[in-house]
């Protein structure tokens, strides 16, 4: 007992590593830190807003749990990434504990390995975007179902409403469609239609409702425009239409399936397989339920016209179960997880020794794409990318000289977690190109003392967290398209139009890329430069 609760003490201590020492990169972490700080700032808990502008594309609830935590920690890296963190570690715990309570203690420790090495599923915990709430909070909901129908309790099945629900309000309807589409594939391909009988259909829809509709009722009182533009536009055209220039092919997911389940990829077909073959029994199975899960995210995902490489997330809990699943009947590891994760620790050491070494990578006709400012830090995370390699090839040889099934199962998933969290740690040398963090510190006192804030022609999401201000966007839109529709006060539509502005606004500064400081100095703007690097010039107001 005593050892199981040095290990688990020992996995939450290394999940948490890190999480304050990186910098927030663009552009997901620092919007979603963003709109987080605004919200605990005017205690408007009911409309986001980034920059200070209306921003409806996702619902609120990670929003709120992270504003919490700033008003708890203080606006830091830690607070931002808190949640995505706490859901990834308790996906794990819910994982396990579903593990457990269907197959016993050998499957439970299998499938808390499997996902806790697993590369995708240990990085996106670490990273601050909305797929992993939506995807824990899914994972509880089908986890629950299956713990409803495997031990009859009732109460289960009131956990999987609530969390449906908490998935919708994470991330909209992907919470409620995903579940309920793998349901009724399974209902199909079973053809056995007694388990609609037991997921208390409307009393669930009850619950769900009193949950998720609070919000829609109160946001849409107080924009109209609210519910066509989160329904419509960001749900039925992002799937149907290309309007958010996402478009990727039907076989997208599938590398990104490959390589995140590292090291357990070669074991992927055979877990789906046995999944799939289970027994016709009388009884619900619920590995079939998982693997049809499986397939139809990945279907889902694959016919949508709006791809990104987080969408797969929700598969990689289930994923853990089978696969643990398919490890418990085994009375030895499987060599090709050794074998998979030695190869995998070696590619790593082999691109970390060519991004730090680029010549000898130009040896081997090895030209990496990279801009002049980009070749330092690429440089520096080639070292913790070959540290990162080594450490799979220690616990090659450590787990290969333990006898023991269940502490082979240990080493496995605690190197894929320690080597992901060292690549984590490395992107931090990526900062000084994917982050304000740096500027944001060299000239505190500059944004601090200025009048305004002026982001000529760009945005870069993370400024604003880390200057702890919103700034003015002048001839910008993007994303923010639609919350300056409705309040076009917010910014500053044109250059002709900053003109006269930035003249009399003697104490401001503004950000811009070098091609728009080079056309404001032929058009005479009057402007001092503070800062320059390959990406940014920051001007303040003669």
């Amino acid at each position: 007992m005593r050892s199981v609760i040095v290990l688990i003490l020992l996995g939450v201590t290394l999940w948490g590593a890190g999480l304050g020492s990186r910098s927030l990169m663009r552009p997901d972490e620092g919007r979603y830190a963003e709109i987080a700080r605004e919200m605990a700032i005017s205690h408007d808990w009911i409309s986001p807003r980034l920059n200070n502008i209306l921003y409806f594309e996702k619902p609120p609830l990670q929003y709120w749990a992270t504003a919490t935590a700033i008003n708890t920690f203080g606006v830091n890296n830690f607070s931002a990434r808190f949640w995505t963190a706490l859901c990834g570690l308790l996906g794990i715990i819910i994982t396990a504990f579903t593990a457990f309570r269907l197959w016993g203690k050998l499957a439970a420790l299998a499938s808390t390995a499997v996902l806790s090495s697993s590369l995708y599923y240990v990085a996106l915990g670490h990273i601050n975007t909305l797929d992993m709430g939506v995807s824990f909070f899914i994972t509880v909901a089908m986890n629950c179902f299956l713990l409803a129908l495997h031990e009859n309790q009732r109460r289960y099945m009131w956990f999987a409403w609530l969390a449906a629900a908490l998935a919708f309000l994470s991330k909209g309807l992907i919470g409620l469609v995903l579940p309920g589409a793998a349901l009724v594939m399974t209902t199909v391909v079973t053809w056995r239609f007694k388990v609609w009988k037991k997921i208390q259909l409307i009393p669930g829809l009850f619950l769900f409702s009193l949950i998720a509709l609070p919000w829609l009722i109160a946001i849409q009182l107080a924009h109209p425009t609210f519910l066509h533009f989160f329904f419509i536009h960001e749900h039925l055209d992002r799937f149907t239409t290309t309007i958010h220039r996402r478009v990727e092919p039907f076989w997208y997911f599938i590398p990104i399936l490959l390589i995140g389940f590292l090291p357990w990829t070669l074991l992927l077909f055979a877990s789906i397989k046995q999944a799939l073959n289970a027994p016709f029994k009388s009884h619900f199975s619920a590995e079939r339920f998982l693997a049809l899960f499986i397939i139809v995210v990945m279907l889902f995902f694959s016919i949508s016209d709006s791809k990104l490489p987080s969408y797969i997330l929700p598969i990689f809990p289930a994923l853990a179960l089978i696969t643990g699943r398919y490890l418990s009947q085994h009375n030895r590891l499987p060599f090709s997880v050794s074998m998979t994760g030695l190869l995998w620790g070696a590619f790593l050491v082999f691109a970390g020794l060519v991004l730090h070494f680029p010549q000898w990578g130009n040896l081997l006709g090895i030209h990496p794409d990279l801009d002049p400012d980009m070749v330092i830090p690429y440089q520096n995370l080639g070292l913790d990318l070959c540290y990162a390699g080594l450490a799979w090839g220690f616990f090659f040889v450590l787990h290969r000289l333990t006898p023991q099934y269940t502490a082979q199962l240990v080493m496995i998933g605690f190197s894929g977690l320690i080597s992901t969290q060292i690549m984590l740690l490395g992107s931090q040398a990526l900062s000084p190109i994917a982050s304000m963090d740096s500027i944001a510190s060299k000239l505190k006192t500059q944004f601090r003392q200025a009048s305004h804030i002026y982001s000529v022609g760009t945005y870069d999401q993370t400024l604003d967290y880390y200057v702890q201000r919103t700034v003015t966007l002048v001839d910008f839109k993007d994303e923010l398209a639609m919350g300056l529709e409705l309040e076009p006060q917010q910014s500053i539509p044109s250059l002709a139009s900053f003109a006269p502005v930035w003249d009399k606004d003697l104490q401001a500064i503004a950000l811009m890329q070098p091609s728009t400081y080079q056309e404001l100095q032929q058009q005479g703007f009057a402007m001092r430069v503070i800062y320059k690097d390959y990406r940014h010039v920051i001007v303040a107001r003669i």
